[in-house]
């Protein structure tokens, strides 16, 4: 048997029948897989949600589990493959928090799961010239602001090979997320693009051992990796069902920002994305200002200094709502609070001093604008 603590966090994901959910489940009731392992038949039907079918299925399967994860760790060192199980510390905390995270991730490269700025792209594999051409405008857009920024995509054709690809044009690290092992690239002919992320200090990442089939359910099952490891989701084109709007459903439960770039209402592949944007599953995105505004990020460009010339003094509060209108030009309440840092009381109480100074323009919708 292999000589490492670590085989019993790799043994753990091959219990049979055990799933994410009850692996965290058994790790947090006994500490540790190791001790997991360790424990008795009587220990572990003893867990909450477990209960003795699922425990004699459980236990009847440790010694398989260790025999497969022994194979996995002999492949792993002998092809320069890293994995990060759930209990370690360098698991990533943007994933660690969805419910249905995978107990480990096995890559190649080298992911620094902690990156301040994480965008996941996703979108049809039919992608247009009008979807490609947004998508590398965004992307070169985040990396002239953000440099320490990662994109996140599935290596797929269309909107993902296009989105790694602006990434690696940029200077921008990017992770492929695989509905299959490291053993192999699908599609073939993306591998390229798989060997320049990975030499550009991205990676390919997967929750599947080497000798995972490739199963067409892998890919839909790898989108909430994709939606999981990212600050917030763009779908670029997508038509009304497919994996594109299942990962925007994935990242909506995850309580991420999601955001769809409007189309032709004739297009077959903007219906997702407008439908997204109505059913208010998704906020419109024009253009990079539009994420970076509803993100509330800040980039290294300079500012705008607004420039405001009224007839009458303003306190400093005023001057920091109205400051904020200039910018940018019109909005809600809601974004407007979030853009100025006050209370919801706090708010109202300085739009109805503005407005009765003549200096705000208050329009339907509970929308702002500077009067001029």
């Amino acid at each position: 048997m292999v000589d490492d603590d670590r085989l019993y966090d790799v043994a753990l994901t091959f219990v049979h029948g055990i799933g994410d959910i009850n692996a965290k489940k058994l790790l947090s009731f006994f500490g540790s897989a190791k001790d997991l392992f360790a424990s008795s038949f009587k220990d572990l039907k003893s867990v909450q949600g477990i209960g003795e079918v699922v425990a004699s299925r459980l236990y009847g399967s440790f010694d398989s589990a260790l025999a497969a994860a022994e194979e996995e760790l002999k492949y792993i060192y002998a092809n320069e493959v890293g994995f990060v199980t759930f209990s370690d510390d360098a698991y990533p905390e943007r994933l660690r928090e969805c419910a249905d995270s995978p107990a480990i991730l096995y890559y190649k490269g080298m992911p620094d799961f902690a990156a301040k700025h994480i965008v996941s792209i996703v979108g049809t594999r039919n992608a247009t010239k009008y979807g490609v051409e947004f998508c590398n405008s965004f992307v070169s857009e985040l990396a002239a602001r953000y440099p320490d920024a990662v994109v996140v995509s599935g290596l797929a054709y269309g909107i993902d090979v296009a989105a790694h690809k602006a990434a690696l044009d940029n200077n921008l690290k990017t992770w492929a997320v695989l509905g299959h092992s490291l053993e192999t690239i699908y599609p073939s002919q993306h591998k390229k693009v798989a060997d320049r992320i990975v030499a550009d200090a991205g990676a390919l990442i997967s929750d599947f051992p080497h000798g995972a089939k490739i199963d067409p359910a892998n890919f839909v099952k790898r989108n909430r990796i994709v939606a999981g490891l990212c600050d917030a989701l763009l779908v670029v084109e997508s038509g009304e069902k497919g994996g594109s709007i299942i990962t925007a459903n994935i990242a909506n439960n995850y309580n991420k920002d999601v955001f769809a770039l409007p189309g032709n209402v004739t297009s077959t592949y903007s219906r997702g994305c407008n439908k997204l944007i109505k059913t208010n599953r998704a906020n419109l995105c024009e253009s990079f200002d539009d994420f970076e505004y509803i993100m509330n990020w800040t980039s290294r460009k300079e500012p705008k200094m607004p420039v405001l010339e009224f007839k009458f003094d303003l306190t400093p509060d005023e001057k920091k709502v109205a400051d904020v209108l200039e910018k940018y030009e019109f909005l809600d309440i809601d974004n407007l609070r979030r853009q100025s840092e006050m209370t919801p009381n706090e708010l109202s109480l300085i739009l109805l001093q503005l407005e009765m100074k003549g200096a705000i323009v208050s329009l339907p919708g509970k929308i702002f604008s500077l009067k001029r």
